[in-house]
This record gives C-alpha cells, sequence and structure tokens, in this order.
C-alpha cells in the first residue's frame, strides 16, 4: 500500500517562543517579593495583584508579551478589520514541591498565556486536555499520539512563553524538584471590530 497522508484538520493552535534576554535582576526581585502578597489558590498560591504587568517594574515584559499577542493575532487568528488583541489581568503563580495547579481554563478571555520565571526542565511541564471531551469508543492505546490522546503535555523551561485558546483546559501535575515554579499568566481580549456589519455579526469593542 501506497504511504498515505494524514491531515490535521482544525487544529488547536500552542504557540511556543522564549524570551530573548534573561531576565534581569529587577526583574526576578520583584517576582521573589510578590510571594509575600499572595491568596491561597487550589493546590498553589498567586498573586492578589491581578494586574500585575501595570507595574513599573514588569514593564519591559509587558512590551515582549504585546508583541507576542500581536504575533499570533496576525499568524494564527488573521483577521480582516483593524483588531487588537490586549491583554487583561495579569498575575503571578507560585508552585513548590508537592503542590499543583488544578485543572481549569479562561473565561472571558480569547487567548492565555503563561511566561516561565522560574522552572525545571526535567521536572516542570503543562499539560492540556483534549477539547473533545468524553470519548464515547475507548480502545486500549499501544501507542499514543496527537490523535488518540487525551491530554498532552509539554516540558518548560525558564523564559519560555506558551499561548493557547482560553477555553483549552490545562493544569499542572503534582510538582517534583525542589525549586518554586514560579509563572507569570495572563488573558486577553480583543479591542476593535469583530465580525461583519453586513452579515449583521458586528461588533464593535
Amino acid at each position: 500500500m501506497k504511504e498515505p497522508i494524514i491531515h490535521n484538520l482544525f487544529p488547536t493552535p500552542i504557540y511556543m517562543t522564549n524570551m530573548d534576554r534573561p531576565f534581569t535582576k529587577q526583574e526576578l526581585q520583584f517576582a521573589k517579593k510578590q510571594k509575600n502578597h499572595c491568596s491561597k489558590n487550589t493546590g498553589n498560591i498567586n498573586t492578589k495583584d491581578n494586574y500585575i504587568l501595570n507595574r513599573k517594574e514588569l514593564k519591559n515584559i509587558k512590551k515582549f508579551l504585546d508583541q507576542c499577542c500581536k504575533d499570533y493575532l496576525e499568524k494564527i487568528i488573521c483577521p480582516k478589520n483593524n483588531l487588537e488583541l490586549y491583554i487583561t489581568q495579569s498575575w503571578l503563580n507560585y508552585t513548590e514541591e508537592n503542590q499543583y495547579h488544578h485543572i481549569h481554563s479562561h473565561p472571558n478571555s480569547v487567548i492565555s498565556g503563561v511566561l516561565y520565571f522560574d522552572c525545571e526542565k526535567e521536572n516542570d511541564k503543562i499539560k492540556f486536555t483534549n477539547p473533545k471531551g468524553h470519548q464515547q469508543i475507548k480502545p486500549e492505546i499501544d501507542q499514543y499520539n496527537i490523535w488518540n490522546s487525551e491530554t498532552w503535555w509539554f516540558p518548560l523551561e525558564t523564559g519560555q512563553l506558551v499561548m493557547f485558546p482560553s477555553s483549552l483546559t490545562h493544569q499542572v501535575d503534582t510538582k517534583k524538584g525542589s525549586n518554586t515554579r514560579t509563572s507569570l499568566a495572563f488573558n486577553t481580549f480583543y479591542k476593535g471590530t469583530i465580525g461583519s456589519n453586513y452579515d449583521l455579526t458586528e461588533l464593535i469593542l
């Protein structure tokens, strides 16, 4: 039999890139200090300040993330109208050894992202759940791949950014390693015109 071609139809985009520089001493000190101003989350803690990117200590990181939002919009969403993807809320997460980050998604957001201040590639991962949901017919799998898996994880490293549709459920399993996994998470929304006046779907934001 001739080798078949298998197409990925309607795939879910997971945008990954890295900062082109290390974090500055000021940025790292700021992130470490904010750990003293947190609320308890399910499995770990996060900052009480949920607009952390408005702080002057993170202004250069905010510029980098704004550029990545623009890149995501232009390369993946490709809008016809003059549209902006802007950051709404943002916060820092801290996960210690034997802690975890519960499975969740991000309502009232278009694209969500996570920038990693401190993580170990050997131990730290982000796990996504298949948006197709429950599979009624489930044969026993011999070898997992992107078509037959219910979950999929990616290893992470310091300085890495991951962006994905906010509706995509994700989590962090129980953490291994002695470092404090530190990440900056954010949500986004549209600014401008979406939809079509002619099709009666126009929404001006």
